[in-house]
């Protein structure tokens, strides 16, 4: 009898340890099951990787699309990747691939995963887009006729709690994260925008906002009131949208910390949208994360813009490809050894490092062996400009001529003003009769003559430094590149002579 306790008493055991191991294992977030074999076109020249989910939330496995950036696999094992969600993923992730890979390209949005999100299919097309319906839409709401219990919020629990980590384990992705939808998915994008802060980035194409007499317009502009985190949200429309005074009246309460941009297509179907609506969103919600954007010179200022850019974004984002590459290359030119080894170091884990690394590495080396340069671009920006006193004998109008060849024809078609407007004294330069003018940044007096110039308008990122010595009423010297040192594939420096003779005081 007592054996057979102990039996009894083993058996019971191993029963409360079954189920505790299945109560850990349901406890367990779930895990992204790849589907091998399933390949799906979402980019040009890119597949889209297909997984499932088991969801505990929603009581169902779901299947994804994940495209992974360009520069994944030669990137640092420690660079994480943003992260944009797609609704309606079966068909839209590829729209959303194809213009992500054309804006990257050209440094205007940062590189993400894009994970695209596919409705439950079913043989029933009416049972299948109820499905997505309820889905889509936010409790509180009715579309297409259905209740206003609909099951929007435990759609985005599942994408929040389950799914995003899933995605953070399985690839190395973070902060900030993007949601796109169009539609119904447009609805439950706004939706987002108004009531999680998950997302900094929110992409809504042609979304019926009217609905429930605008009912998401009152939950945005209410979340405008009492704003967390920095709101960015773009609107695309063609055949729904938001009404004009409802627009208004979001803007009028949105705080100085959010982007907001709404624009109407009305050459665009609901269909068609969807392309131009989905480059135009993700350009303009990542707007000053554009090369665009950022400052030209001087290249100091570049990386620290960048700082607050992913300040603003709530997490790192890397600066564009091709705007590290001209960054390291410019201070290279700049002298700035140091400083270019730690642009390259950003490119290199970022991006992986470049073809031509071992040349670059060698420039760097070169540079970070020179003593610091004793003239920078940020010193002669920065340089105090004459004041009127010491500017009274150039006061006037100069006309005349710049060359870089001596047998080049003089045309007498370049103007300097130089005035005193408040107290002040302003210098430009007039070309082709007013076609261009070029607004002096810095302006000395020295004993010779005079001292002046602006930043060239393209690479190098140099000041155009004019330094004039003045006989009787001409002004005549050279122009150099201050700041930089730029040299041509022959080793010599750029030389433009000019002559400017006063017509005017």
């Amino acid at each position: 009898m007592k054996s057979l306790a102990c039996f009894f008493a083993l058996l019971a055991l191993a029963g409360v340890s079954d189920s505790l191991a299945r109560s850990a294992q349901a406890q367990q977030p779930p895990s992204l099951v790849a589907e091998e074999g399933r390949a799906v076109a979402a980019s040009r020249g890119s597949d889209a990787q297909s997984f499932q989910i088991a969801s505990a939330i929603l009581k169902e496995t779901r299947r994804l699309l994940v495209v992974l950036p360009a520069s994944y696999s030669q990137s640092a094992a420690d660079r994480r990747y943003p992260v944009t969600v797609v609704v309606d993923g079966e068909y839209l992730i590829a729209t959303v691939a194809a213009v992500s890979d054309e804006l990257t390209r050209n440094g205007q949005i940062p590189e993400s995963v894009i994970v695209g999100i596919e409705n439950v299919g079913a043989a029933d097309w009416m049972a299948s887009n109820k499905k997505r319906v309820y889905d889509l839409t936010p409790p509180g709401l009715s579309v297409s006729g259905s209740g206003i219990n609909e099951g929007g919020d435990l759609f985005l629990d599942f994408i929040e709690k389950e799914l995003l980590p899933a995605i953070d384990r399985q690839f190395r992705t973070a902060a900030p994260r993007t949601f796109v939808g169009v539609s119904s998915g447009g609805i439950l994008a706004t939706y987002v925008a108004a009531t999680r802060s998950t997302y900094r980035a929110v992409v809504s194409l042609d979304a019926p906002i009217h609905l429930g007499d605008n009912w998401l317009a009152k939950k945005l502009t209410a979340r405008a009131a009492a704003p967390l985190v920095p709101v960015r949200y773009v609107s695309l429309e063609a055949r729904f949208g938001w009404p004009d005074e409802v627009w208004k009246t979001l803007i009028a309460a949105a705080p100085s910390s959010w982007k907001l941009y709404r624009e109407r297509f009305s050459k665009e179907s609901h269909e068609s949208i969807q392309m131009i609506g989905a480059y135009i969103g993700l350009r303009e919600v990542f707007s000053d994360y554009s090369m665009l954007a950022a400052p030209k010179a001087p290249t100091t200022s570049i990386l620290p813009y960048y700082a607050k850019v992913s300040a603003s974004l709530g997490d790192t984002v890397i600066p564009p490809r091709k705007l590290l590459r001209i960054v390291v290359e410019d201070l290279l030119m700049e002298g700035r050894g140091k400083a270019a080894r730690e642009a390259y170091n950003m490119l290199a884990s970022g991006y992986g490092a470049p073809a031509d690394s071992a040349r670059l590495l060698a420039q760097i080396a070169d540079v970070e062996r020179r003593p610091p340069p004793t003239e920078t671009v940020e010193g002669l920006l920065s340089m105090p400009f004459a004041t009127p006193e010491e500017a009274r004998d150039y006061i006037g109008e100069w006309v005349g001529d710049e060359w870089s060849n001596p047998d080049q024809p003089r045309s007498n078609r370049i103007t300097l003003r130089i005035k005193i407007v408040d107290g002040r004294v302003v210098g430009e330069t007039i070309f082709d009769g007013g076609k261009l003018v070029m607004r002096w940044e810095c302006l000395k007096i020295t004993p010779q003559g005079m001292t002046w110039g602006y930043m060239n308008g393209m690479r190098p990122r140099g000041v155009l430094l004019f330094e004039g010595a003045l006989k009787g009423d001409t002004l005549t010297g050279k122009m150099r590149l201050g700041g930089v040192d730029f040299r041509r594939p022959d080793g010599s420096s750029p030389s433009v002579h000019f002559s400017f003779k006063r017509v005017r005081k």
